[in-house]
């Protein structure tokens, strides 16, 4: 698989909780999501026109808390344990327009030893850049989300709502 796939996963994972274990599915009664509800659920995230890329993964969460983007976490309000949705989003409803001013020049003596355009840095105060040019002199560096400026396909199965008491 080629790079930005996993570029891409790990990105989208950046905006979910990592998940610490799954409830039993078929466990208590289904109940509807709702502010502080913690959620587990199966998404497939696909970017229209471009079939090589495919994210699909477990996430939980907790509704309200802006685990999610806020669009998923408005369309999900209400859902139950097995339901499924379909949702389309926008560039600004995903991860934003693209902004060229988030790219920046490095200098060489800064880079990681054998970096490569594609690779994904961290800087000093945790952002990460994808490299997208490479020279003898350093490395012209993107900040902007893998997916910003993508319309986005998302399609969400609920496994499992657990409502606070």
């Amino acid at each position: 698989m080629n790079r930005l796939f996993y570029v891409m996963i790990a990105a989208i994972a950046a905006v979910a909780v990592n998940m610490t274990g799954l409830p039993q599915a078929g466990a208590g009664e289904s109940l509807p999501i709702r502010e502080g509800s913690t959620v587990t659920l199966l998404y497939q995230i696909t970017v229209p026109g471009n079939e090589e890329f495919e994210v699909r993964d477990l996430s939980q969460f907790v509704q309200g808390r802006h685990q999610m983007l806020p669009a998923l976490e408005k369309a999900m309000a209400g859902m139950k344990r097995g339901d499924k949705a379909q949702i389309d989003l926008t560039p600004d409803q995903g991860f934003g327009q693209y902004d060229p001013r988030k790219k920046t020049v490095v200098s060489a003596n800064e880079l990681p030893e054998g970096t490569k355009p594609g690779d994904v840095l961290e800087d000093q105060s945790g952002r990460h850049a994808t490299v997208t040019q490479l020279s003898e002199s350093g490395a012209v560096v993107d900040f902007n989300h893998p997916l910003a400026g993508k319309p986005l396909n998302v399609t969400l199965t609920v496994l499992e709502v657990d409502n606070p008491s």
